[in-house]
């Protein structure tokens, strides 16, 4: 049994072939990726899977916090493993998304606990620019 399938049976899930496509698929990405990236690969990689049970398999996985939905702005939603939290840098121009996890984010969420009084559970935090390529 390896690591996917030990995952989705502890979270009490079947492990279905597009359920492990899935969730291999992401573990093996830097950046979230939207639903279409994850059609394509499971059409190319392994079968035919229907939309809607594409869509099904990642409400289940964000319900269960297997994964994580991000939105940015574009009309369509990404998805990631659920992991540390992580920062992204997301180019308006061409619609880049990269993974930045060297912020000093944690020493601000420190802060706001201590002088707030609040208990901080999660944060997101995105920076939309232009990246390097598009800025040629």
């Amino acid at each position: 049994m390896n690591s996917t399938q030990i995952i989705l049976r502890n979270n009490d899930l079947k492990s279905t072939p597009a359920r492990l496509a899935i969730l291999s698929f992401l573990s093996e990405q830097s950046a979230p990726r939207d639903v279409e990236d994850i059609i394509v690969h499971i059409a190319n990689e392994h079968e035919t899977v229907d939309r809607v049970t594409v869509y099904r398999i990642l409400e289940t996985f964000v319900k269960k916090g297997l994964i994580k939905r991000l939105e940015f702005g574009e009309g369509k939603y990404r998805y990631e493993l659920a992991g540390d939290d992580h920062h992204h840098l997301i180019c308006e121009s061409c619609g880049k998304v990269e993974d930045i996890s060297d912020c000093h984010i944690s020493d601000l969420e420190k802060e706001i606990s201590q002088r707030k009084k609040f208990l901080v559970k999660r944060h997101q935090l995105e920076f939309f620019g232009v990246c390097r390529s598009c800025q040629r």
